[in-house]
């Protein structure tokens, strides 16, 4: 940018430029006091050498509040450079006029004024505007991680600033000192942010266009959790990002880190000062391992940290406990699992109350939840207290708790932690006094905790949950008529299941086993991980509990569900962020495979005898619910919704006879429903096969009750479930 004449205060004393429009009669002696002029006025940022003061100038007649930055001096070295390259006060004009041209925020430059003698600059100032109202990226951040962690108010401020770095560095700019604290903005509303300000330009550069390797130095400042920035520059990209800029950014990143760490000993005094003047913990960022954020989108906690970064703060601890605890039940486990799978589908099992579905109340919609209940029966119901919504929400799902049980639903509840809750030990416990005291009468089961072998849901020492079963093991003598399961681990990671049943508090034992057990997240419920398909997995989690000295022989699965196809971030495996480009390894599914996974899950999980109960989750959810409420008027059943009312009329109130003999990838079993009446299910586990009917079968209904198509004398089977009416629970097709 070619300079204007530069004004001279005083011949003798300071040269630059100032707006025009800001000169007025007694400017020149008013810049001759300048020094006590900043003196006098409101400092608002004070950083190393320099430091920010509000003062008030006049344009056009009119009082305007400006920013004056003082640079402090600096060395002979350093003044040759500036002579040569620009103070640190011309450049910061220089990038802000480049900015302000071209539609990047920056607060509006007014000009700059240098005192130099001889080789040696003196004074050096850079005004600007000063704009009211806004706040820093670094503290929003702060703000939500510890006041407001939700999801998508992080989110939606990740990208308000990624897209103005992007179009900062699309103006030919390099920042040099991009930290979260140079990021301004203006808070719009819950969740809102707009009018992006660089500021602390004094080390930008102006160039032409910037390569990844610029732009890679540039972001590595930003200061966010691993999987934040992963998030982060997929928006600021809005594509896949380059892989040169990752390997930059990261080469980089390593480099400030280590320019970091190595200030103290660079600047000894400096650190000494700034460790005086500590700010209080409120004012700065918390240790990433007590970063938890909320997702209300897809219902779950969100990961801060990518998966070699959270291998850091994993305890060495939890590695030898779990070791322990693996060698000390391997072989009680393993007599226990030998004995189930040999009475797996072995015997009858009433079916009455073993198909649950989990609510999540709110107040505009709880009503709406309850009729589509009513349709599927008096089936039990799981709620969850979380902890971080607040006495306001544990009322709510106590009153809908209490109404669903005047209406004949076996309830359930679960107690379901934050990072701040398992930090501090009387948050917990007061939540518990709470919840415990609001169901007592009304649950049947309350589980402890939840994916508490995910970090991301705030437990990262196997010793925290013990602390929070304590808790609860305490009270539970006042509440005589609840059962407790836990410790609600989640996916086929056994060895960490018997980890934490080893931090069962002394003389407590849960009264089952709980569990989220999804199976294969991608394909069917039959499908093998290690050798072990969904009842051989049943088998070996129920093995645990009645090895365990902590537990009674019984598991119930409390969480599983499919995410369904193009959900996006209302998705589990969506959230936070859909990354651009294609996905690989996706394992949503669609809609009709959903509602077919599901009941083949159910029958498999709960009539081999492995399973006491499931839940499903949940009810209504748009990425992954039986109900899909994307349009808040128009709620729409999914045929998950519809197959399950229709298997819960036919066999919710019945009992399952036997497992009948059939060819390789295909299954059959024998129930009887409420009324005596038999009714075989089937379906294949691969190609699909006709097979003949069988005989004295009267109907055969299609997963929605539809009677099925084609010849009387041949059956169809695939995927989804087929049953077959009066086919007789010993008779075989």
């Amino acid at each position: 940018m070619k300079l204007s004449p530069a004004p001279r205060v005083r011949p003798s004393r300071y040269s630059g430029h100032l707006d025009p429009d800001f000169w007025e009669p007694g400017l020149p002696e008013k810049m001759e006091s300048l020094p006590a002029l900043l003196a006098e006025g409101e400092t608002v940022q004070v950083g190393g050498r320099s430091r920010v003061v509000r003062l008030v100038l006049f344009r056009k007649r009119r009082p305007v509040e400006a920013a004056v930055k003082s640079f402090g001096r600096a060395s002979l070295l350093k003044n040759l450079s500036d002579r040569l390259l620009g103070t640190k006060a011309r450049r910061s004009w220089l990038a802000a006029e480049h900015l302000r041209e071209r539609g990047v925020g920056t607060p509006p430059p007014v000009g700059y004024l240098d005192r130099w003698r001889g080789l040696r600059l003196l004074e050096s100032y850079y005004f600007s505007e000063y704009v009211q109202g806004l706040t820093s990226f670094r503290n929003e951040l702060i703000r939500l991680y510890r006041h407001e962690p939700e999801c998508a108010r992080l989110m939606a401020l990740l990208e308000t600033v990624a897209r103005a770095v992007r179009a900062l560095h699309e103006a030919g700019v390099v920042h040099g000192d991009l930290g979260n604290q140079n990021i301004l903005l203006r808070r719009a509303g819950a969740g809102e942010w707009r009018d992006v300000q660089f500021v602390d330009l004094n080390r930008a550069r102006i160039r032409g266009a910037l390569s990844n390797r610029a732009r890679a130095r540039d972001i590595s400042r930003i200061t966010l959790p691993s999987d934040f920035l992963r998030v982060f520059i997929e928006m600021y990209f809005a594509a896949p990002p380059p892989p040169a800029f990752l390997r930059w950014e990261r080469f980089y990143r390593r480099l400030f880190a280590w320019h970091t760490a190595s200030r103290s000993w660079r600047h000894p005094l400096r650190a000494r000062r700034e460790r005086r003047a500590a700010r209080p913990p409120e004012t700065t960022y918390p240790a990433e391992p007590d970063i938890w954020i909320w997702d209300e989108r897809s219902g779950q906690a969100i990961s801060a940290m990518r998966p070699p970064d959270r291998r850091h703060y994993y305890p060495a601890g939890n590695a030898w406990r779990t070791a322990a605890a693996v060698a000390r039940a391997a072989f009680p486990v393993r007599r226990q699992y030998n004995r189930l799978i040999a009475e797996c589908y072995a015997r009858p099992v009433d079916l009455k109350r073993r198909f649950g579905v989990a609510l999540h109340p709110e107040e505009d919609t709880v009503e709406r939840e309850a009729a589509l209940l009513e349709e599927l029966g008096p089936i039990p119901v799981m709620l969850r207290f979380y902890r971080h919504r607040g006495p306001a929400h544990w009322a709510l799902v106590a009153r809908t708790a209490r109404a669903l049980k005047e209406r004949g639903h076996p309830v359930a509840a679960a107690l379901v932690q934050d990072r701040a809750s398992v930090r501090d030990p009387a948050r917990w416990a007061d939540f518990a006094d709470q919840a415990l005291g609001q169901v007592d009468g009304i649950a049947d089961w309350v589980e402890i905790g939840h994916a508490v072998n995910r970090v991301k849901w705030g437990v990262w020492d196997w010793r925290e949950y013990g602390r929070m079963a304590q808790a609860v093991a305490e009270r539970a003598p006042r509440y005589p008529g609840l059962k407790f399961m836990g410790p609600a681990g989640i996916d086929f990671e056994y060895p960490s299941v018997l980890a934490l049943l080893d931090q069962a508090p002394a003389g407590f034992r849960f009264h089952a086993l709980s569990h989220h057990l999804y199976v294969d997240r991608r394909g069917a419920p039959e499908n093998t991980q290690a050798g072990f398909d969904l009842e051989k997995k049943c088998a070996l989690a129920r093995a645990i509990a009645a090895a365990s000295p902590a537990c009674e022989d019984r598991l119930i699965i409390s969480e599983v569900n499919w995410p369904v196809q193009g959900q996006g971030v209302w998705s589990p495996v969506g959230s936070p962020h859909v990354s651009p480009g294609p996905r690989h390894g996706d394992p949503s599914v669609g809609e009709q495979e959903y509602a077919d996974f599901m009941i083949r899950y159910l029958a498999a999980a709960v009539c081999s005898g492995m399973a006491e109960r499931v839940y499903w989750w949940r009810l209504v959810a748009r990425g992954y619910g039986l109900v899909d409420d994307t349009d808040p008027a128009n709620w729409r059943p999914r045929p998950a919704y519809e197959q399950l009312r229709f298997f819960l009329k036919q066999v919710g109130g019945g009992k399952f006879m036997r497992r009948l003999e059939a060819p390789p990838g295909e299954r059959r079993l024998a129930l009887e429903t409420e009324a005596g009446r038999s009714v075989v299910i089937a379906w294949t586990h691969g190609a699909v096969r006709e097979i003949a009917r069988p005989e004295g079968c009267t109907a055969a209904l299609d997963a929605l009750g539809r009677e099925q198509a084609g010849p009387g004398d041949v059956v169809r089977l695939g995927g989804s479930p087929v049953f077959l009416l009066d086919a007789g629970p010993a008779r075989e097709g």
